[in-house]
């Protein structure tokens, strides 16, 4: 699953099977750079059905260099959000003439679809903790501003003590 930031324009993998973390890192891509950049500027799946074949494939994770490419198909299909492509997920399944990879299709896009849904409720579970990080730091500066020693109410000769205290250890 490689999902869009929409800041940077980047196209990172979010979550993948069999892939270590080195590969995983290796995994950016630019919108149309590859397959998977392909897919999501344009927002339609695409079929590969023999990488070897395909230069646009840029195998990037380096995942697949103890296979033979000429025996990999991949399939990759947006993860939308209405009109809006957030994101790919993608397989590799063997190569074979005799089959049609219409249904792999089929099915990767209901799945993707499942995926959007819960990338959409992550996105507004972290627009929401960054609201209340945003409202936290905006209390704790009222709070820091009206709790001043000079908004401190008293004028005896006590309170005026501590007071010249408090701004002589302030200093």
């Amino acid at each position: 699953i490689t999902l869009l930031n929409r800041q940077s324009g980047e196209i990172f993998i979010e979550a993948a099977y069999g892939l270590s973390s080195t590969q995983r890192e290796k995994g950016k891509y630019r919108l149309g750079e590859g397959i998977t950049g392909k897919v999501v500027q344009t927002g339609k799946p695409m079929v590969i059905p023999n990488i070897s074949a395909e230069p646009t494939f840029l195998n990037k994770t380096g995942a697949r260099t103890d296979l033979s490419k000429k025996d990999i198909s991949f399939i990759c299909v947006p993860v939308k959000l209405g009109n809006e492509t957030i994101g790919t997920l993608s397989v590799d399944r063997l190569f074979a003439e005799d089959i049609s990879l219409d249904e792999d299709v089929r099915l990767l896009s209901i799945i993707s679809s499942m995926i959007a849904r819960a990338v959409k409720l992550r996105q507004e579970i972290e627009e929401e903790r960054q609201r209340l990080l945003e409202e936290n730091s905006r209390l704790q500066q009222v709070l820091k501003d009206r709790f001043k020693p000079a908004n401190i109410i008293g004028n005896s000769h006590a309170m005026q003590e501590v007071f010249d205290l408090i701004a002589h250890v302030s200093k």
